[in-house]
């Protein structure tokens, strides 16, 4: 362990997987994604915050605030001397995970159910849910009071190029996830896994346990560029069987 909200496990350093926990349930403090880590022989690191804030107070016991998160991540990546680095992250993780790889200019970013609107999800019926009363209360602060990244498209609209690619995993049926997924879906970097079926929270279980497609791209040796798919005319739909790989 780093500190309470970090900890790494060092394996091949040629590649550094960041895994970026969602909402922590009060109950069930626990890493995301560590269970799903185990088929991976590559360094990896996680991060989790139990504040609410998802990262915008700091990384707990690692850093402060959100410059300091990303100076971090930079050392880590010095230290590693990864030669790629990739983010997974889903739900409200998603929104760090965008703002980080942006800024850092890593590899791939693959998000699960993504998050990528704030004012959006906060007119939704997800957001009365007692369950989430206290990551709900940090996002109303976050519109609020002006923070520049509630709504990411914008942003990401601004760089384009900063990230080989932003992977994107949600359910066709779950009209809070299209919502979430397609306001950043036909960005040129950014390819859409849509499945026909599930929800915000099955479809995590699916892709984590029995879908390799996620496995295969963190694993493949090169990394399939949206931008340049789009630019060679290769953004035709591909049907999975459960669900259709799409270039919106």
């Amino acid at each position: 362990m780093i500190g309470w909200g970090a900890g790494i496990e060092r394996g091949d350093d040629s590649q550094l997987i960041v895994f970026i926990s969602g909402y922590l349930y009060p109950n069930y403090p626990e890493f995301h994604f560590k269970t799903f880590s185990e088929r991976f022989s590559q360094t990896k690191l996680f991060l989790r915050d139990n504040t609410g804030c998802q990262f915008r107070s700091g990384i707990p016991e690692v850093t402060e605030n959100e410059q300091e998160n990303v100076e971090f991540l930079r050392y880590i990546i010095r230290r590693v001397g990864a030669k790629r680095v990739t983010f997974v992250s889903g739900s409200v993780g998603s929104h760090p995970a965008v703002l980080w790889g942006h800024w850092i200019g890593v590899d791939d970013i693959h998000l699960v159910g993504p998050v990528t609107d704030y004012p959006s999800l906060l007119r939704t019926d997800r957001a009365a849910h007692p369950q989430f009363a206290q990551l709900i209360g940090e996002a109303t602060k976050m519109v609020d009071t002006g923070y520049d990244y509630v709504n990411l498209r914008g942003f990401m609209s601004a760089h384009p190029d900063k990230v080989g690619s932003v992977d994107i995993y949600y359910s066709a049926t779950d009209p809070i996830d299209n919502e979430q997924a397609l306001n950043i879906a036909d960005l040129p970097q950014v390819r859409s896994t849509v499945y026909f079926t599930g929800d915000h929270f099955r479809v995590p279980v699916f892709v984590l346990r029995r879908d390799p497609d996620l496995t295969d791209r963190i694993n493949a040796p090169d990394i399939e560029r949206p931008a340049e798919l789009r630019r060679l005319g290769r953004a035709e739909p591909r049907d999975l069987g459960y669900a259709s790989v799409r270039l919106d």
